[in-house]
């Protein structure tokens, strides 16, 4: 068996154990969905599921409506899909975070095109998943999704600080000299890993479980695209900051 196929078994083994175990717990009831879709054939089976795993639901054709809603409420996680009228799904993604720039989102689209993958994670989406979709995988994801953004931190962790950088853990404040920088919780979570061991190169599959969990399995070119929202972000507020190196052919590390 080649390299290659023996990784994507081992992968897939790793994400069915996950699936199951996370299916398995009801930590997640009663937390709120947002979900908005210009299909009725989406939405309804999309409510039907997730209420009946003890989701508070709330559905959307119309992605002003959705906004509109947002503004007075707040949710534990949004689904978009991508292509709809008026609005699309990236549009609706900063908007929304806009009104609560911590919103957890994942992306529906009926398309598998790699570039909306790319744009989506750009934007800060937390996961991806084309139609037509397994309802077990997609529940996956959702859980897998909300762990990461609502996980208690049970000890008092002190903040990671090197040089000019700082970050709260508990709260996934990330700070440049003093200044704020704006990542997501799956970007914060890929940067602490790499300040585990500063200098220390971190595989791309080490990135992955960090910031996703083990068992999540997203491409090299989604772990690439965290990597330079991260770095760009950090320019914004400080243009000569060179913060993470790439090691061609093995990962990233830390340069400080």
């Amino acid at each position: 068996m080649c390299s290659i196929c023996a990784e994507y078994i081992y992968r897939l083994v790793r994400e069915t154990e996950a699936m199951t175990s996370l299916l398995k717990t009801g930590e997640f009831s009663m937390q709120s969905i947002v979900i908005v879709d210009d299909e009725i054939e989406i939405l309804t089976p999309l409510e039907d599921m997730l209420s009946s795993e003890s989701f508070r639901v709330r559905t959307f054709s119309e992605p002003l409506k959705a906004l509109a809603f947002l503004k007075t409420q707040t949710a534990d996680l949004a689904i978009f899909d991508i292509k709809m009228p008026d609005m699309n799904g990236f549009e609706l993604l900063q908007a929304a975070r806009a009104i609560h720039p911590n919103l957890p989102v994942i992306f529906l689209s009926s398309k598998s095109e790699e570039q909306d993958q790319i744009i989506g994670f750009t934007l800060g989406a937390d996961d991806f998943i084309s139609k037509p979709f397994s309802k077990h995988l997609l529940l996956f994801r959702i859980k897998s999704v909300l762990k990461r953004h609502t996980k208690e931190i049970i000890q008092t962790v002190k903040p990671i600080e090197f040089d000019k950088l700082s970050i709260d853990r508990d709260r996934h404040l990330v700070s440049w000299d003093g200044l704020h920088i704006e990542l997501t919780v799956t970007e914060c979570l890929l940067l602490i890993s790499l300040c585990e061991r500063p200098g220390a190169v971190k595989k791309r599959d080490q990135l992955m479980d960090a910031a996703y969990g083990v068992g999540h399995v997203v491409s090299d070119r989604t772990i690439d695209s965290h990597v330079r929202n991260i770095r760009q972000k950090f320019k914004d507020v400080d243009p000569k900051v060179e913060l993470i190196s790439t090691v061609h052919g093995l990962g990233y590390k830390l340069k400080l």
